[in-house]
């Protein structure tokens, strides 16, 4: 018997350090770094972020956030010449710094914050994964992933147990709807790791087959870059992922519009 599919919303990095311009205390902003300086950047979809976090908390069966909480010792940081072509950045979303103006830059934005969230650390066991994905179907209770690279799924070695017990809580399929920024970074890293750990094609509205082939994967992202990063040259409408993670009927992933 197939079990009903259920819902998870993900939102990505949706930080202080990437969603605020610099005069607003951002540390790495997200904007369109090649137009000479026209694009308003992330600020600008922070009210399609709100709308879709409402309808997230009204229709997902869980709400999972994720978020860069970096140590000054992480490889990512490079305090003298950080180069984005290196994979370096300068300090940015610094959870475990001692300061408390640093860490309040690897906060989500206060539009869409979650109340009271259940933490997985960057370096929770198996065990914690576990536990944290009991408690937040049994409590409903959104939880707040940190990782300490691109791909929570790199940067969290406990985020694979936590997406198969939160599978096994909520019984059946579990249907991903991501939103968030970075497209490039993040957020392809989010939805790759999605897709990658469920085998199965993704498919685009029009029913192609998008899922076999870096150009294809890219071509399929493309979406996510126009609707959430704000560096599209045109913004497209409220739109989402929904990535289907493997349950008795397998899954695939859709670009929907919300």
């Amino acid at each position: 018997m197939n079990l009903p599919s259920k819902r998870v919303g993900w939102i990505v990095d949706a930080q202080n350090d990437f969603m605020r311009p610099p005069e607003q205390g951002g540390r790495l902003y997200v904007h369109n770094l090649f137009d000479g300086g026209q694009d308003p950047g992330a600020v600008q979809i922070t009210p399609a972020l709100v709308r879709a976090t409402e309808w997230m908390r009204t229709h997902c069966d869980a709400l999972v956030y994720t978020g860069d909480w970096h140590d000054v010792s992480d490889a990512e940081i490079d305090l003298v010449a950080p180069d984005a072509a290196k994979g370096t950045y300068p300090p940015h979303c610094m959870g475990l710094s001692a300061d408390a103006h640093e860490r309040e830059g690897a906060e989500i934005i206060a539009e869409i914050r979650p109340a009271n969230p259940l933490i997985l650390h960057r370096d929770a066991s198996d065990t914690d994964a576990t536990g944290v994905a009991r408690r937040a179907v049994s409590e409903r209770r959104p939880v707040f992933l940190h990782k300490s690279r691109f791909s929570v799924f790199e940067g969290n070695p406990a985020a694979d147990t936590f997406v198969r017990a939160l599978r096994e809580q909520l019984g059946g399929t579990i249907e991903i709807y991501v939103i968030g920024v970075a497209r490039d970074v993040c957020v392809k890293g989010a939805v790759e790791g999605c897709l990658r750990r469920n085998g199965h094609p993704c498919h685009g509205r029009d029913g192609r087959d998008l899922g076999s082939g870096a150009r294809r994967r890219e071509r399929k992202l493309r979406p996510v870059a126009q609707g959430w990063c704000g560096t599209g040259h045109h913004p497209r409408p409220l739109c989402a992922y929904l990535v289907g993670v493997p349950g008795p009927r397998g899954g695939a992933c859709e670009d929907l519009s919300v």
